[in-house]
């Protein structure tokens, strides 16, 4: 009798849920913080559980162009490009418009945060800042701190060490509780690239991205003879050894999500967003030929579309060619608090 009153309760307060082969209760008051399933806190609590969103954005010479305005020290690149490149977003750049547009969005809730990691030689942090204060200042820095490189994989590196030193700094009861959001905003080709073989029979193309690149054009002497000290140089790059290949940011990406088994997050995902204006390409003439190497402009967006997707896919996100940077949006990325519900069981043999 006591058996049959406690199912009789549970139908009665359980709202019976199928997703794949299991068969989910959902208690009404109930909600699951961690993958798997416990601890159990109050649903009413969800609210205040933390969302952390990283934006590891490109600032490098390349956004003068793909995604302006933007400029560098005198005499470089972006001082010398044709004067007048059409740039439908106004004087600020897309990439700095979509953060802003971010912490308004969601400036009234307070367990959200944000931090920005921008790449270029060596990547810079702003840390995790609550989205109910002002942006950063910083942010408004972007377009006249544009660097000779856009080292990807510096970009992505930094971006796991931040997480898992925030994640060291929180309490494993509010871990279990925390998403984490990483939206990388760039072109998809890293510069330089450096193969630590340089006498390969063959090397990735945009036909075939997926082998070992060669040296950047015109990046050789950095790959194989920089030294130390110099003003150019990548900090931690060893010459003659590889830098930005595949398998080295496939690796960042999957250290990222290695971080929710091991501290027992929430979620991690990684979502990717291609910067890449055709129009401004284009306009900007003979200059820009090289802008992305040796090669039309249909490969470039075709090497950068693959690995952009590549590591979406790797870090259960989604990746997004918005057409030209103008019409960035994040809409589509779920920055809600995580859940799981309670009372997860397996589905016996048969049922749906």
């Amino acid at each position: 009798m006591r058996t049959t009153a406690l199912l009789l309760a549970c139908f009665a307060a359980c709202s019976p849920l199928t997703e794949g082969d299991l068969f989910v209760t959902r208690p009404e008051e109930v909600a699951s913080t961690t993958d798997a399933g416990t601890p159990c806190t109050p649903r009413r609590e969800q609210a205040s559980w933390p969302v952390r969103v990283v934006f590891v954005v490109q600032n490098s010479g390349a956004m003068c162009i793909v995604d302006p305005p933007g400029s560098q020290p005198g005499g470089s690149f972006c001082q010398m490009y044709a004067v007048g490149l059409p740039n439908p977003g106004g004087t600020m750049p897309a990439r700095v418009s979509v953060i802003s547009r971010f912490f308004t969005a969601n400036a009234a809730r307070p367990n959200v945060s944000a931090a920005i990691v921008t790449y270029g030689s060596n990547p810079k942090v702003i840390g995790f800042q609550p989205t109910n204060q002002p942006p950063p200042s910083e942010l408004n820095n972007f377009q006249a701190q544009l660097a000779q490189a856009s080292n990807l994989q510096g970009g992505l590196e930094a971006a796991k060490s931040l997480i898992e030193q925030d994640v060291q700094a929180t309490a494993a009861s509010v871990r279990a509780r925390s998403r984490y959001v990483v939206v990388v905003l760039g072109t998809g080709i890293p510069f330089p690239r450096c193969s630590a073989n340089d006498g390969l029979a063959q090397y990735a193309s945009a036909s075939q991205p997926q082998l070992v690149w060669a040296d950047s054009a015109g990046a050789s002497w950095f790959c194989n003879a920089v030294t130390p000290g110099d003003p150019d140089g990548i900090d931690g790059f060893t010459a003659g050894s590889d830098l930005n290949q595949n398998a080295q940011l496939f690796s960042a990406v999957d250290g990222m999500l290695r971080l929710d088994m091991q501290y027992g997050l929430g979620d991690v995902r990684v979502f990717t967003r291609l910067l890449m204006n055709d129009a401004n390409v284009a306009a900007c003439g003979p200059i820009c030929q090289d802008l992305f190497g040796p090669r039309p402009l249909s490969e470039t967006r075709a090497m950068g579309t693959w690995l952009l997707g590549q590591l979406a896919q790797r870090g259960q996100g989604t990746f997004v060619d918005p057409g030209t940077p103008q019409q960035l949006t994040l809409s589509d990325i779920d920055t809600s608090e995580f859940t799981t519900f309670c009372g997860q069981v397996p589905a016996a043999s048969g049922e749906p």
